[in-house]
């Protein structure tokens, strides 16, 4: 991921709600599994490991934070397994097949979890005192500037 991509998930992140949260993770976890495709196609093996390493990541954060006292829980376990399953393999044999097979199946999740996510409440962002981002508000000579909007002297947690 480059620095505008990381810089717009974390603007994505800041103003997310709690469904906004789980597909900003599959966005992620897309756009470093297209990264690791890519680096297939170049035999850019130090690449591959890293978008792969990622994806993990990703994906893990997907499975630890799944409630089991639902019992769809349990089958999406199955499912991130699965795709977990594709990615070792894409790892051990350098090959983009598994990768296009876990996308195909992640994309499934994501868009039932869009359609999902239509019934939340947009309006209140999980991280309250972050910072708010206009972009389009100003323009530089070539290019888009964003301005930041801090009406809160103290941002992040509160311990």
């Amino acid at each position: 991921m480059n620095d505008t991509m990381v810089k717009d998930f974390q603007n994505k992140i800041v103003n997310a709600g709690k469904a906004d949260l789980l597909l900003i993770n599959y966005e992620m976890l897309f756009v470093t599994l297209d990264e690791a495709i890519q680096a297939i196609d170049g035999e850019q093996e130090g690449a591959f490991n890293k978008a792969m390493s990622q994806a993990n990541r990703l994906l893990r954060e997907l499975s630890d934070n799944l409630d089991f006292n639902y019992d769809i829980s349990k089958d999406l376990m199955a499912i991130y397994i699965f795709v977990s399953k594709q990615l070792i393999d894409a790892s051990i044999i350098f090959s983009k097949d598994p990768i296009i097979s876990a996308k195909n199946v992640l994309n499934t999740l994501y868009t039932g979890w869009l359609k999902a996510s239509e019934t939340e409440d947009k309006q209140k962002p999980m991280i309250a005192n972050g910072q708010k981002v206009y972009a389009g508000l100003t323009y530089g000579k070539g290019s888009l500037n964003e301005m930041v909007y801090d009406s809160t002297s103290s941002r992040g947690f509160r311990a």
